[in-house]
């Protein structure tokens, strides 16, 4: 027995995800003679009937008739609820509609949407939206072939334009995405259907192709057997009740007085005092009444009264029995899921967390190309500052937190021993500010090892600028080349001899105290040391005096070094090496 698809909405903020399933909505509500739309918690089925009466058509053009029961659509669009649907090995979302506005085409929503599905492995079919802001669009028609087909010759150019923009856009991601009613193989390429969610306009061909394309590639997914598999949603305080939770059952029937398995942080039994839908079958969004019900199918959407849910988390996974042996027998099978997705290591690594199960599975799967060193489910504790703190490798001092935030105490914790804590509710957001943060790590600690590192610098004592010979002598000098700082040694090649000159006291610009001086700088420097006229003389040309292991350590670093640093880096090198074959080395 096939059950209905779970369909699922993602797109960039502001391309009218919420608008288009309001759009959904009506249309099938608008279809009352056929039985209109059923809401339920968290989700809105349209029935086969009203497909039908919607999307007849459409699916006769396209040769197929409906075999599902109907569609079933989460009322919350976004990454958020998409993350909320994650279970181990993907998503309990059988198919999504990426929204995308076909004016502004892909943003960086619409990119971060794209990896989660692909992550996912959740099949997607796009709804190109806002047609009607296309420049002369009119819309006479709920079908958009129809209204193409009456569209000015301009305004179905223009159209095609910016189509076919997004198209290309999509291209760049290995995606091939065609109109829906130009696609010669649903296998290889992705539909994409024009819609207006203001006035309703290509909904009638949404609700087919996903209707078709659940039919044709998921049959064997959407087969239910007599194992009950659920999700939650959401928990919520409602009056009269207390604390419940909304929950998405995906496989098998609950029902009434069964008992309640919840897997996550700490794996419990319960026992299920009512199932309730909305009084109202209308909008369930703003339905505040329930009634109870005695038993629920999948794919259904039901919020369950129990006993001790309040610590419970969204997206952890429920299954249901008949007898507390059956339940006690769940409990430990959840158990071992948990233990066997968690991971514990006595290595190097980072410590990832999250607050559910196919979350950390998700985690793990993004970071596997780097060492982990624990992986566990739950907020972040002191004890994962500890851990991270006890790596060698600077690069792994961080925790990884996905739909988690950090305890008080381990934030303060964090603070005082400068371990870094990363979180986000995007999953992709998380591997990219690890990696920019890891980058930025790297250089921030290579840069860490050139201080107290001379640098390169290459000096001309200038002819008439003799202002004092000695204790210190003060000359006047143009940087030729990299650069030079107070404290720096130099020395200077006389007679094919290595002659120390002596250490830069202080470097004047126009009467001002510098700390460093560039190449092309004229300044004025004291040096200690020498005199003038004897160690030293007018156009003479000093090089900063860098010691062996300088060298290596500025040639280590040479990215942070400028064109002319490395120029006279290499001059020193060749200098010094002709009088020490070991120099460098």
């Amino acid at each position: 027995m096939l059950r209905q698809p779970i369909i699922t909405v993602l797109g960039h903020v502001d391309h009218g995800k919420t608008s288009m399933l309001d759009a959904i909505r009506q249309t099938a509500v608008a279809a009352k003679e056929a039985g209109g739309i059923t809401q339920a918690i968290g989700t809105t089925e349209i029935p086969a009937e009203t497909l039908e009466k919607i999307s007849g058509e459409v699916m006769r053009r396209f040769n197929f008739s409906i075999t599902v029961p109907g569609l079933l659509f989460i009322d919350t669009p976004g990454h958020e609820a998409f993350t909320t649907l994650r279970k181990r090995g993907g998503s309990i979302a059988d198919i999504a509609i990426l929204v995308v506005d076909v004016v502004k085409g892909v943003q960086p929503q619409t990119i971060e949407s794209i990896q989660i599905l692909r992550e996912s492995k959740t099949p997607f079919v796009i709804a190109m939206n806002k047609i009607d802001m296309i420049d002369g669009w009119k819309s006479a028609s709920k079908f958009f072939i129809e209204n193409f087909d009456e569209q000015t010759l301009e305004t179905q150019g223009y159209f095609e334009e910016k189509f076919y923009h997004v198209a290309e856009q999509f291209n760049e991601y290995n995606f091939r995405v065609e109109r829906f009613d130009r696609v010669t193989n649903f296998a290889t390429t992705i539909a994409a259907v024009p819609i207006s969610a203001r006035s309703g306009e290509g909904i009638p061909e949404l609700l087919a192709i996903l209707t078709g394309l659940a039919q044709q590639f998921l049959k064997n997914r959407l087969e239910t057997s007599t194992k009950t598999e659920g999700m939650i949603l959401e928990v919520k305080e409602v009056t009269g009740l207390g604390k419940t939770i909304d929950v998405i059952i995906y496989n098998g029937v609950i029902e009434q007085n069964q008992y309640l398995i919840i897997g996550g942080i700490a794996p419990t039994i319960t026992k299920i005092k009512a199932l309730l839908v909305p009084e109202s079958l209308r909008d369930m969004r703003t339905e505040k009444k329930f009634h109870p019900v005695s038993s629920c199918v999948a794919a259904c959407g039901i919020k369950i009264s129990a006993a001790d849910v309040g610590d419970v988390v969204a997206g952890s996974p429920l299954r249901v029995a008949a007898t507390k042996e059956e339940a006690e027998t769940i409990l430990e099978e959840l158990k071992k899921e948990k233990e066997t997705t968690e991971i514990n290591a006595e290595r190097e690594g980072l410590i990832l967390k999250a607050d559910t199960i196919g979350g950390l599975e998700a985690m793990i799967h993004i970071f596997s190309s780097y060492p982990i060193k624990r992986a566990s489910i739950g907020q972040i504790s002191k004890t994962d500052i500890i851990l991270t703190e006890a790596n060698i490798n600077p690069i792994y001092k961080i925790v990884i937190g996905f739909n988690v935030n950090p305890s008080e105490e381990a934030q303060q914790m964090a603070k005082g021993k400068g371990s870094q804590i990363l979180v986000s509710d995007v999953i992709y957001r998380l591997i990219e500010g690890y990696e920019k943060w890891q980058t930025d790590e790297i250089e921030a600690r290579k840069r860490k090892e050139l201080e107290g590192v001379q640098r390169p610098g290459k000096i001309r004592f200038l002819a008439g600028c003799i202002f004092r010979a000695s204790n210190p002598a003060v000359i006047g000098c143009e940087v030729i080349g990299g650069s030079i700082k107070a404290g720096y040694t130099l020395f200077k090649l006389a007679q094919e001899e290595l002659k120390d000159v002596g250490e830069i006291k202080q470097i004047q610009s126009q009467g001002e105290t510098v700390e460093e001086a560039k190449s092309g700088d004229k300044v004025a420097i004291s040096i200690n040391g020498p005199v003038v006229g004897r160690q030293i003389f007018e156009q003479d040309v000093f090089y900063v005096d860098l010691k062996s292991n300088e060298y290596k350590m500025l040639v280590k670093h040479q990215q942070f070094l400028t064109a002319t640093e490395k120029t006279v880096l290499e001059e020193i090198f060749s200098i010094k090496k002709s009088f020490d074959p070991l120099y460098g080395f």
